[in-house]
């Protein structure tokens, strides 16, 4: 061996003093967490109601904003299906173009595939955007804030309205440009246009 090596391998060399200092370290650790885990027992039975209280509010229904552009119903539904099973899938639109508002509510079966759906997906990494995922409260709020998402309509027009616009300025410049030169042949002025 070079001497290049025996510098690079120098601290490898005896094994049986760094296994002895292993089991050390892991006895200390081992009785640590016995010790620490008795106090958060006691700790944890006073937090257990609360947080069952907390369970009782909350819905089946998730809020999901920053929602990425192409994002709609579809992928939604199709996405979210992997938690659990969905009773409906609402995204918020803009009633003139029918875009998406990049933010929409998806309503589980059950409140605990809605909480798992909840917990992995906030501030998941999606196409370039954070998503914001969280569970609404039980509320009858929520399910009228829910209906008034409804489906884009277009809206179809009889008569195109630029169009209308457009005729009705012509004839007005028609109209003017005709009185105009109605003025100038009063005038004794010859000017065709």
């Amino acid at each position: 061996m070079s001497t290049e090596n025996k510098e690079l391998i120098k601290g490898f060399e005896d094994e049986s003093k760094n296994a002895q200092d292993q089991k050390h370290t892991i006895k200390k650790l081992n009785h640590k967490n016995k010790s620490s885990s008795t106090s958060k027992k006691q700790e944890s039975s006073g937090k257990k109601t609360k947080k069952a209280k907390q369970d009782d509010d909350l819905s089946s229904i998730i809020y999901i904003s920053r929602l990425p552009k192409g994002f709609h119903e579809k992928e939604l539904s199709k996405y979210f299906s992997q938690f659990g099973d969905l009773k409906q899938v609402k995204l918020a639109r803009n009633k003139k173009t029918g875009n998406s508002r990049h933010y929409g509510f998806v309503e589980f079966v059950s409140k605990y595939d809605a909480q798992v759906a909840q917990e992995t997906m906030n501030n998941y990494l999606l196409m370039g955007h954070l998503l914001k995922v969280e569970i609404l409260r039980n509320s009858e709020d929520n399910e009228a804030q829910i209906s008034k998402l409804k489906k884009y309509k277009r809206m179809i027009y009889k008569e195109d309205p630029i169009k209308k616009t457009a005729n009705a300025l012509k004839e007005q410049s028609n109209k003017k440009h005709s009185e105009r030169l109605s003025s100038l042949k009063e005038q004794g002025i010859d000017f065709e246009f």
